[in-house]
């Protein structure tokens, strides 16, 4: 083995603790890909999964604090079942309902 490198006592030299130096692009790359993937993700979920905030936000105890948040997310609720991001749930909704044996639901419901 080379005298230079074991000169620090490690066989393959420098310690790997010594990075303050070097910049490692890849890591970088995997939190914008990480933050990338958190963002759309929430995205997506406010967008297409108004059921469960309005069914949240309707849970909450009800005071002068979260009065706001569930006129909030109703109101999401209803807007996003004007545009037709409710469709999905709403489908697989009734298809759960038939397959129980369940009635349909009533007409004008969300």
């Amino acid at each position: 083995m080379d005298k230079s490198s074991t000169e620090d006592g490690l066989p393959w030299g420098e310690s790997p603790i010594d990075l303050a130096q070097e910049h490692d692009a890849t890591l970088q790359d995997g939190w914008r890909w990480a933050w990338g993937v958190l963002i759309s993700s929430s995205l997506a979920l406010v967008l297409f999964n108004s059921h469960a905030i309005a069914n949240w936000a309707d849970q909450l105890p009800p005071n002068d604090f979260t009065a706001p948040i569930v006129m909030a997310a109703d109101a999401w609720h209803d807007k996003a079942g004007q545009l037709g991001l409710n469709t999905v749930v709403d489908a697989v909704e009734r298809w759960a309902d038939a397959a129980r044996g369940e009635a349909p639901p009533a007409a004008g419901r969300d």
